[in-house]
């Protein structure tokens, strides 16, 4: 009787000492000042034209990073690949983001999703429809003609200044001017570069 009376009162004791911080923790939170709870950040509200990954705008253009780019029905590997292009500088408008993939446009009408890292922001056109057209030496449709550009034809351009109906564009070694009318990789209105 008496080893059980000692087990209980050391069992107590032990009880005790072990309540003991957890209490005067508890006293010390009671007698401390109230503190705010802390509040989540604002959640920014959701914008159509803005890329909810990058924060960059929507529609955007950006280019074909290497020679083989997969567009793929869905947002993710697990996807089929609806084509596969083998053209660097391709140019593709951006229509949305979600994580690391993009849902793209290309200059057909065709769209897809296309990872990220294919992509790159440099800024390329190609020629559209079906006749070749005129890259003249200045913004003037008098001005002497540099080179005759081919449907397909792919190149950088160089520059793009409002209201005009211009672009400075190098398809190769060789610059001049084309109207935005004749070639796709340009929003109506852009200017470029954009700074």
């Amino acid at each position: 009787m008496i080893f059980r009376s000692r087990r209980i009162l050391t069992l107590s004791v032990i009880a005790s000492l072990l309540l003991l911080p957890a209490l005067c923790g508890f006293a010390a939170h009671a007698d401390s000042p109230a503190t705010p709870a802390a509040t989540a950040p604002a959640k920014p509200a959701f914008n159509p034209n803005i890329g909810s990954s990058s924060g960059l705008p929507l529609p955007r253009f950006v280019s074909l990073r290497a020679d083989e780019v997969n567009m793929r029905v869905g947002p993710g590997d697990q996807y089929p690949i609806l084509w596969v292009y083998h053209r660097v500088g391709l140019p593709v408008e951006i229509l949305r983001e979600y994580d690391v993939w993009r849902l793209v446009i290309d200059s057909d009408g065709t769209k897809g999703w296309m990872h990220e890292a294919t992509l790159v922001g440099t800024r390329h056109f190609v020629v559209n429809g079906q006749q070749p057209v005129t890259l003249y030496r200045h913004s003037s449709d008098g001005a002497d003609p540099a080179a005759q550009l081919m449907p397909g034809v792919v190149g950088l351009i160089e520059r793009c200044d409002p209201p005009s109906d211009w672009c400075r564009v190098r398809a190769g070694h060789t610059g001049g001017w084309l109207k935005r009318s004749e070639f796709w990789g340009v929003l109506p209105g852009e200017k470029l570069p954009a700074k």
